[in-house]
């Protein structure tokens, strides 16, 4: 744990984990950061913009651009729902309008320096390559990602744009019930593929009493390609062997490696928002149990929980949610959390399944669930999963 002072922002400690993750679900390998406030400083809510050499153009449309994105970093972007400096179209399109916004949590907009690196014009069209990062106190830079924006004229007043529309357009698409699904000009539609995720789509709304709703897929072998296409030249954990990876966010799955029916983002997609009142892990044990993670089936994961197990006997599963990954391909909310969804779907079916996607999202609530649907007390819990774990893998 290491403690990080600059003079000008507030004090912070940053903590990093993998978990895709991304809370990406693999999902996809994410490193979450954890903002912990020292001083409450007004500073978090107006991140400093500066720049590098910046070109200026012969009139004024690159100082108007410049003057846009400065106004709506100091407008506390973590929070809003809508902005006048933001496409009123995109706006009109999506619940969360800023795609980088929640890229990382708590926010991109968690306070740090924003360094401008670039702004290019190409017809009217500007991109904005901006760097989050700050410099320790050794002298050494932390950057948390390098991120492109882009603002063209709306109305005829330059608004801001998200990378992912304006980068889309040069990916195919193909339509397929619900689904329109992105890849790169390289990759071979399977079709067969994409018509299994819809049937299995409908099937899981069906089950949950849920309308099923049109969403984006976007889909490449690597999913840095996709991060790419939604402006991120660099985030903190990008690297490491290649691995199939994915994540969810409102009406969008993104998956990398994964091909056209990767099911557990597409649970996310379709059912997390009508079932707003549950823990984490109940959605991601279900997304797990369903449709598996990281290309893998619940089972293949189970084998790997079960191993570890015996190798860490002082391992204690009475506090099951204070555990978080076991590698960077099976974590335990995932696991863990599939083999309850399981266990509680196979003793009362989809009827105790919504019943336990109702029944809260504290982790309070998650306890009392496993208690009330399998009759598992909390204090039981070491003994129970252990021994029902092993027993089924041995069916």
């Amino acid at each position: 744990m290491v403690w990080i002072f600059t003079p000008k922002l507030l004090a912070y400690e940053i903590i990093f984990h993998k978990r895709f993750a991304l809370y990406t679900t693999v999902k996809l390998t994410i490193f979450t950061i954890l903002f912990f406030l020292i001083t409450w400083n007004s500073a978090l809510y107006s991140q400093k913009v500066t720049y590098n050499h910046i070109v200026e153009s012969l009139n004024s449309d690159t100082k108007k651009v410049k003057q846009l994105f400065e106004n709506y970093i100091s407008s506390n972007p973590a929070n809003l729902k809508n902005s006048k400096y933001w496409s009123l179209e995109e706006q009109r399109s999506n619940n969360k309008f800023d795609f980088l916004e929640s890229e990382f949590q708590p926010s991109l907009y968690m306070g740090l320096p924003v360094h401008v690196l670039s702004i290019k014009s190409i017809h009217g069209l500007y991109e904005i390559k901006a760097q989050f990062s700050y410099c320790k106190e050794d002298g050494t830079p932390y950057i948390l990602a390098i991120v492109n924006y882009y603002a063209k004229k709306e109305n005829g007043e330059f608004k801001l744009f998200n990378a992912l529309s304006i980068n889309k357009l040069d990916w195919n698409c193909t339509n397929l019930g619900l689904v329109d699904y992105y890849y790169p000009k390289y990759y071979h539609f399977d079709i067969k593929k994409a018509e299994e995720l819809n049937l299995f789509m409908q099937k899981i709304c069906k089950n949950l009493d849920v309308k099923p709703k049109p969403f984006e897929y976007y889909m490449a072998d690597d999913y840095d390609e996709i991060q790419t296409l939604k402006g991120i030249d660099y985030y903190i954990g990008m690297g490491g062997e290649a691995s199939p990876k994915g994540k969810a966010s409102d009406n969008k799955a993104y998956c990398g490696g994964l091909g056209e029916n990767y099911f557990h983002e597409v649970f996310h997609v379709q059912i997390d928002e009508s079932y707003p009142n549950k823990h984490f892990w109940v959605s991601e044990g279900l997304a797990t149990f369903l449709g598996g993670s990281r290309g893998r089936e619940l089972e293949w994961h189970l084998k790997k929980v079960n191993a570890y197990l015996l190798k860490h006997p002082e391992l204690n599963l009475n506090d099951l949610l204070d555990l978080k990954n076991m590698d960077e391909l099976t974590s335990f909310h995932y696991a863990i959390g599939g083999f309850l969804a399981r266990s509680i779907y196979e003793k009362g079916d989809w009827a105790m399944i919504k019943d336990f996607m109702n029944s809260g999202s504290e982790d309070q609530n998650y306890y009392e669930a496993i208690e009330k649907y399998l009759g598992i007390k909390r204090t039981q819990l070491n003994d129970y999963l252990r021994k029902e774990i092993k027993a089924s893998l041995q069916k």
